[in-house]
């Protein structure tokens, strides 16, 4: 089977609205995280991508997002951390600074150079890093930005080329970014509602709508059973994958189980109490607390 490549108009059309998105600065807190995102990571540090809600701020409040490359992974966060992170990426880490008298804070991701160019490609099966990067979001300090962006236009062709197949031919943009944003959520451990994909693109209509049309104009809709098939087992893959991610941070991310907390009760608007024997022992005693949140519906 033939898999949809973007002609080399469309690549370009979209690259140059991705240029344009990407440019867009960051807030000064940000710019502080960097700074010590730099001396923790010395000259491994490659540039990071800076995603999510608090992106749209004026004054990002809460938890902060971004992806840190670096050259190499082991010199980086050391062999243990670096082959954890080789298996399965990415590592992830939380990271408080001082900007004025305000603590500004994030949860960061790490990952290689090498990862991030592999990861938006079809070599990576799962869609937890392309979809990711076919969404709007900031480089921050990426030598090679030609290179990012073509890895950026590769991920918009990996998302498009993948879930075109189970959509309606006469889907228009919005449909395809609702839809297509919609499989990837149910790919993933996830605590907001089904109506984040419809948020996230009323967000950035301009970004969306733009690199929709042009991945409509170019890529062919054809239903496809293997592409369903493909996306069944996403799916299925994704909440074991998500679940080795969480467990995996609870010893990477300081505060991680507090975090994981927060982030429920954030988007579900339900308190979630940690038990101290969880705390004490995570690996033993958090199972059950698992599966009593996602009987209770904490998790989609």
């Amino acid at each position: 089977m033939s898999r949809p490549r973007l002609g080399s108009q469309a690549r370009e059309r979209i690259k140059s609205i991705l240029r344009k998105e990407t440019s867009r600065p960051a807030q000064p807190e940000v710019d502080t995280l960097l700074a010590a995102l730099r001396e923790r990571y010395g000259a491994a540090f490659a540039g990071a991508l800076y995603y999510g809600s608090c992106r749209r701020q004026t004054i990002p409040e809460g938890v902060i997002d971004l992806h840190v490359l670096v050259t190499e992974l082991r010199p980086a966060m050391g062999t243990v951390a670096g082959t954890l992170c080789r298996i399965l990426p990415p590592n992830v880490y939380y990271l408080e600074a001082q900007h004025g008298d305000a603590t500004v804070r994030c949860k960061y991701a790490v990952l290689s150079l090498a990862q991030f160019h592999r990861l938006c490609s079809r070599a990576a099966f799962h869609s937890y890093f392309w979809a990711r990067y076919a969404q709007p979001l900031t480089l921050l300090e990426v030598d090679d930005r030609e290179a990012a962006l073509d890895s950026l236009v590769t991920a918009v062709e990996t998302l498009a080329g993948r879930s075109l197949p189970l959509l309606p031919p006469e889907a228009d943009w919005e449909t395809f970014w609702v839809r297509t944003l919609g499989l990837c959520y149910r790919a993933e451990l996830r605590a907001e509602g089904g109506g984040r994909a419809g948020t996230l693109v009323a967000a950035h209509p301009d970004y969306y709508q733009g690199v929709g049309e042009a991945v409509l104009a170019d890529l062919p809709r054809r239903r496809s059973g293997p592409a369903r098939v493909a996306w069944f087992l996403r799916i299925v893959l994704g909440k074991p994958l998500s679940l080795a991610r969480l467990l995996k941070g609870l010893y990477t991310f300081d505060g991680g189980l507090d975090y994981v907390a927060w982030k429920l009760e954030r988007h579900t608007g339900r308190p979630v109490e940690i038990p101290e024997r969880v705390r004490r022992r995570p690996l033993i005693h958090l199972w059950p607390l698992i599966w009593k949140l996602w009987r209770e519906g904490m998790f989609r």
